[in-house]
């Protein structure tokens, strides 16, 4: 799909559709105007009415004057209330909707006089117009041929080419992600999936270090070596960089499971068919750090994926196994489907011994943070303040949504163990923060953030952006590294 930006009257627009969006108490002057005449003043005469009336949701398709060419136009709500949330989600569905009427141009307008300003609105306009248009066709008939083909911004006002390239970037890193997660298992294995990955990066100008199974073993990355135990395909970590200044260095961290089957404490069937989804955090790292070289970003960050399948072959580490991870520190592994936080704290244990100052994991980690927080938000744990202050403001910046979620003493007390330094789980009641308590351990005294994304890393049913992969984190890495 191809990006472009375009401005002036909406009659000079050739292609097949407009995206543009209405809030509940906007009167139709500017490009409303525009578009009310082109539609031959249907707009004009539904606005407002049961049919549509500007709500967030509320979509009307018009077809307008001078061919086959139509309107989606999609309610944002109360003007005060569109923030880059609503317009991102806004676009989304009005971009998909022209998708699923066979269009192949289209344009997108942001929202005129939004509160987040006119570059926010232009640059979630396009974002989410590139998350609705995004379609997964590899494994269809007819190959990748099909779906909107250019998505086009249209602007009134001028946009800078500040805006323009993070746009940009961030649309590819979101779609990168989505391709990655989306991917089936028996096409990304932990090797194809690093060559996969190895090849995003000679694209930019990332640097891409492989660690395999031979050099982790080497390290004693005890963690990752055990879950990758039972998989015929052996266990890596890769390691992205881009040197975009002086300073320390920025660790982002993703989960790779690129199967989880569960282990021998083996999931339900049902539980196990979209684990393919399980290297969602890995997937949002790989994309993040593809848009940070694009942009051009200032500052220093390392994106590191551990990458392993979880599977239940002769080799499968067992519960009540006793590991020695990359940090020293001795795991007694009370669950094998837990497997995510073991190779995280190898991962962990890494960007420590990198430097870095501080650290951002995500990860498809726990099932309760589901239950918590549904498949809208995701879970956002840390030992910093100020850390998680930055985490929060680059999520509210992205219109990616998270809750602040807790560590407690008596979450690090379930974790005792007899006979290790501590135990892998703490037992199902307050299952995610029990989680975050063993990752807070490899995290030490670095500046740490964790980012729960099992509930809106992937989705089953079918959204605004589709059924499958969401890209969920990219843009928030994203808008972390250029806020500084």
């Amino acid at each position: 799909m191809e990006f472009d930006w375009q401005g002036g009257p909406l009659h000079a627009w050739t292609g097949d559709t407009i995206v543009a969006f209405l809030c509940s108490d906007q009167p139709l002057g500017g490009m409303a105007a525009e578009l009310d005449e082109l539609s031959g003043g249907t707009l004009g005469r539904v606005f407002g009415k049961k049919a549509f009336k500007g709500d967030m949701g509320d979509l009307v398709v018009l077809p307008l004057a001078g061919g086959d060419r139509m309107a989606v136009v999609v309610g944002l709500g109360h003007r005060d209330d569109s923030d880059r949330f609503r317009l991102r989600r806004a676009a989304a569905q009005g971009v998909r909707k022209a998708k699923e009427l066979g269009s192949r141009a289209v344009a997108v307008i942001p929202a005129e006089g939004a509160p987040c300003g006119t570059e926010a609105a232009a640059e979630a306009a396009l974002i989410g117009g590139a998350v609705g248009a995004y379609e997964f066709r590899r494994y269809k008939s007819g190959g990748e041929d099909g779906g909107v083909e250019q998505l086009t911004l249209w602007t009134s006002a001028p946009v800078g080419e500040g805006a323009r390239i993070r746009a940009t970037a961030i649309a590819e890193g979101v779609a990168i992600a989505r391709e990655l997660v989306d991917t089936p298992p028996n096409d990304k294995t932990p090797d194809l999936l690093a060559k996969r990955v190895e090849d995003i990066a000679a694209g930019t100008g990332l640097t891409c270090e492989v660690l395999s199974h031979e050099r982790l073993r080497e390290m004693g990355a005890g963690g990752i070596l055990a879950v990758g135990r039972g998989s015929a395909h052996a266990p890596a970590i890769l390691v992205l960089r881009h040197d975009g200044g002086e300073g320390p260095w920025h660790g982002f961290l993703g989960k790779g499971i690129t199967f989880d089957s569960g282990g021998l404490d083996l999931k339900t069937q049902e539980g196990m068919f979209t684990m393919k989804s399980d290297m969602a955090g890995s997937a949002a790292v790989a994309g993040a750090m593809h848009a940070i070289s694009r942009i051009g970003a200032k500052g220093r960050f390392i994106g590191v994926l551990a990458l392993a399948e979880n599977m239940t072959g002769t080799g499968a580490y067992r519960p009540s196994d006793v590991l020695r991870m990359l940090s020293g520190d001795t795991v007694e592994v009370s669950n094998t489907d837990a497997e995510g936080r073991l190779v995280l704290a190898d991962g962990l244990a890494l960007l420590r011994r990198e430097g870095v100052g501080d650290i951002i994991d995500l990860a498809t980690l726990t099932g309760a943070i589901v239950v918590a927080l549904g498949n809208h938000r995701s879970g956002l744990f840390a030992n910093d303040e100020g850390h998680a202050a930055a985490v929060l403001a680059a999520g509210e910046s992205s219109g990616e949504r998270y809750w602040r979620m807790p560590i407690d003493p008596e979450h690090q007390e379930a974790l005792k163990s007899a006979i290790a330094d501590t135990k892998s789980t703490g037992g199902r009641a307050g299952g995610s923060s029990t989680a975050a308590a063993f990752l807070a351990r490899f995290a030490g005294d670095t500046p740490w953030a964790h980012l729960d994304i099992a509930g809106t890393a992937y989705r089953e049913q079918s959204g605004d952006a589709g059924h499958g992969a969401s890209g969920f984190g990219v843009e928030t890495l994203v808008r972390f590294a250029i806020q500084g």
